[in-house]
């Protein structure tokens, strides 16, 4: 199973997004994705465009804070993503008109169709719980939110630190329902 603590890695945490807009998060989140040796500086306007232009067919907003912002593109041989925090909340269309607070905005490499698929699900499972949202928004550390991160993969979908699935008798935490 994919992980989405390992597309994006610390080095792929914003705990506080500048950004006010869609197109400057997209941005500055691409960029902090150059900063970190994750893309290549050369193909940061493509990918801008191509995100925003993947948002105008249709809002990557998903509700109660949250956007994915995802393409699959031939910039990249492996996924690539990142997980920013925007204090202050920006406008991004969502379905239920509510200003983003954490973006996950993650690039697939073009022929990962099912692994495209799998991930949305997996970050949509991780994202839909409210008190899980406000943790992170409360996040402070990189390693705050890397916890965060892999408590909830192991919390939701059973997976361990090593990416095992956890053995049947660890239930869920009530913390996440």
């Amino acid at each position: 199973m994919l992980r989405l603590i390992d597309i994006i890695t610390t080095s792929g945490i914003i705990p506080r997004l500048k950004a006010q807009t869609m197109e400057e998060a997209i941005y500055e989140i691409l960029e902090h994705l150059v900063e970190t040796n994750r893309i290549n500086e050369e193909d940061v306007n493509d990918l801008t465009l191509q995100i925003i232009k993947r948002e105008t067919a249709g809002s990557t907003g998903i509700g109660h804070g949250v956007a994915i912002p995802h393409i699959k593109t031939d910039k990249v041989k492996d996924f690539v993503g990142a997980l920013a925090v925007s204090h202050e909340g920006i406008e991004f269309n969502a379905i239920d008109s509510s200003p983003v607070k954490v973006v996950i905005l993650f690039l697939s490499p073009i022929r990962a169709v099912s692994g495209h698929l799998q991930l949305l699900s997996h970050i949509g499972g991780l994202l839909r719980h409210q008190g899980y949202l406000q943790s992170l928004t409360d996040a402070e550390g990189k390693e705050e939110f890397v916890d965060l991160v892999q408590d909830a993969e192991r919390m939701i979908f059973g997976i361990g630190p090593g990416g095992d699935e956890m053995p049947p008798d660890e239930g869920p935490d009530p913390i996440l329902h």
